[in-house]
């Protein structure tokens, strides 16, 4: 994840040469799975591990931005039965769409991308750490602090094509600065 964000910030500085407005952010949240399998009858079930997440967004126009998220969400696979703790590394592109908020900018947000499941084993099962297609939605408010600094609250939802077809429910707080 530390390398994803230097990467991320690195790409908007360099972008913002062009003297356009680059937003970077960062936010922390917590995150449910819908109907885990690790958890029968439980509709939404809470990870009492964060669920971090960096983006760079580009601006396409004054109200659409093309953003590059990296975000870890827990996940609990079922092996044989049993439960083993891990995290999608969620790597993805996606558009948003700004639009007039009571307080800030609401903001709408889909994309694809790869999801790559990591056990916390030190020997995991053949097969289960490995990446798919998947894709999340996601709305949210920005809420302007300064000219360049927002405040950030998103939800989203992310499901992949894993092999238990995970959704994942996630909500963040957290800051963007442009530039």
């Amino acid at each position: 994840m530390r390398w994803t964000c230097a990467v991320l910030l690195a790409l908007g500085v360099a972008s913002a040469a062009s003297g356009q407005v680059v937003w970077v952010g960062v936010s922390w949240g917590a995150s449910w799975e819908w109907q885990s399998a690790s958890a029968p009858g439980t509709n939404f079930l809470h990870s009492s591990d964060g669920a971090p997440s960096a983006f760079v967004a580009f601006p396409i126009s004054d109200d659409t931005l093309f953003r590059l998220k990296a975000a870890d969400l827990p996940h609990i696979e079922v092996i044989n039965g049993e439960g083993w703790p891990g995290r999608y590394h969620a790597y993805t592109a996606g558009i948003d769409y700004l639009m007039g908020g009571t307080f800030g900018q609401t903001v709408l947000s889909a994309g694809i991308g790869s999801y790559r499941l990591d056990l916390q084993a030190k020997n995991p099962p053949a097969g289960y750490n490995d990446s798919k297609l998947g894709g999340y939605a996601g709305v949210g408010e920005w809420f302007p602090l300064t000219r360049r600094t927002r405040l950030t609250a998103e939800i989203a939802v992310n499901s992949t094509q894993h092999a238990d077809k995970p959704i994942i429910f996630t909500a963040n707080v957290g800051l963007a600065f442009g530039w």
